[in-house]
């Protein structure tokens, strides 16, 4: 028997024209969970949302929830809910109201639904605003009205499209914990689009990492973060420096790489089964390197030489970026104490380092070249 709440997408193609905004894929989000599709704009991702739920059907595929087929169904037959970026309140109704809207659709009697109404909005702590109209809300109580509305008929899959694009970087903050606790006291699934890498490893059981129409890793936040697939995602989620060499040695323990400049890498052999000329992508942590001010050339594996052009204080720590090789940028995250006990200018040189145990091989990127290619640097 299949959990209820399980939304699965099998061979599943969308097309446009001649335009495929969704190419062949394969998706199970397990029920009770939150889940993120996360991408750039244009990667699919909305259309992948209103596949499931029925506002697009695919070109091609099956959907599934609770292990049954959808295709066909109208979004009401689906046990779905939509909670739209752009809220869509009706203004002339109070905040009671239209968290009640649907269920006076479906012939509810006044009395329930409006009983019903008001154990939603304590859900959302909004219980005492319920004679308002959204006029006189904040963004972020219109948000919670919207939620509740959207959960009130007890749906199986909750679908977010962008649901905190609107929101202030403070509200942002506050809802996106508002919303992770209403999935857990739920325990439906939620499914919720994104273009922003920390709202989904902040909320996410699973992402799902998105390009140009095809599913390049899902995995659990931490996994996607710190072991990306390929240099597309470790670009893409940030805090990682991407960069590739050839294979020169594998002796032992290590596999020694080296750049076009000259740089020499090494790789725990462990991660790899590597030969003599294979070209290996590897990222390192911004927070997994040590930087120092220095004009020396240092001899040693696993060290990038340039000059800082930007430092940027994040709090608890520091950004260095530093021109490195062939006109890409390196960045590193330095603890707000050390660099302060060591501080750095724009202009200085400096080298970062890495132990080989901190390299993450890029598996999707490792190949055989006959010939060796540049130091790749991600800003």
């Amino acid at each position: 028997m299949v959990h209820s709440g399980v939304v699965s997408l099998q061979g599943v193609t969308k097309s446009f024209g001649s335009l495929t905004a969704v190419d062949d894929i394969d998706l199970t989000i397990d029920g009770g969970s939150y889940c993120c599709l996360l991408g750039p704009s244009g990667c699919g991702k909305t259309t992948i949302l209103r596949m499931i739920a029925g506002h697009e059907t695919p070109t091609s595929g099956e959907i599934q929830i609770s292990g049954v087929s959808v295709l066909g169904q109208t979004p009401v037959q689906r046990g779905t809910a939509m909670m739209f970026q752009s809220y869509a309140l009706f203004p002339h109704l109070t905040v009671l109201d239209n968290v009640a809207f649907r269920l006076k659709m479906q012939g509810m009697a006044k009395r329930e639904r409006r009983a019903k109404a008001h154990e939603t909005l304590e859900k959302v702590q909004l219980n005492h605003l319920a004679e308002r109209m959204p006029a006189q809300l904040s963004g972020g109580q219109q948000q919670r009205v919207a939620l509740a509305r959207a959960v009130i008929t007890n749906p199986q899959v909750l679908l977010l499209d962008e649901p905190l694009s609107a929101l202030d970087e403070f509200l942002r903050l506050q809802m996106r914990g508002e919303l992770r606790r209403m999935q857990r006291e739920l325990g439906i699934t939620f499914i919720h689009v994104t273009h922003t890498q920390l709202e989904a490893i902040a909320v996410a059981d699973l992402v799902v990492v998105m390009d140009d129409g095809h599913i390049v890793q899902a995995s659990a936040p931490e996994d996607v973060y710190a072991r990306p697939t390929s240099a597309y995602v470790a670009r893409f989620m940030g805090g990682q420096n991407v960069l590739r060499g050839v294979v020169q040695s594998v002796v032992g323990p290590t596999v020694t790489l080296r750049s076009d400049q000259g740089q020499i890498f090494e790789v725990d052999s462990a991660q790899i089964s590597a030969a003599a000329g294979d070209i290996v992508h590897l990222s390192i942590r911004r927070d997994h390197t040590e930087l120092e001010k220095s004009d020396a050339v240092p001899t040693q594996p696993n060290h990038v030489v340039g000059k800082v052009i930007a430092i940027e204080y994040q709090g608890t720590y520091v950004k260095v970026t530093l021109d490195a090789p062939d006109n890409r940028e390196f960045v590193s995250h330095v603890p707000d104490d050390k660099y302060l006990a060591q501080r750095v200018d724009v202009g200085d040189q400096v080298v970062v380092s890495w132990r080989a145990a901190d390299v993450h091989i890029l598996a999707d990127d490792h190949r055989k070249s006959e010939s060796g290619p540049d130091l790749e640097l991600a800003s």
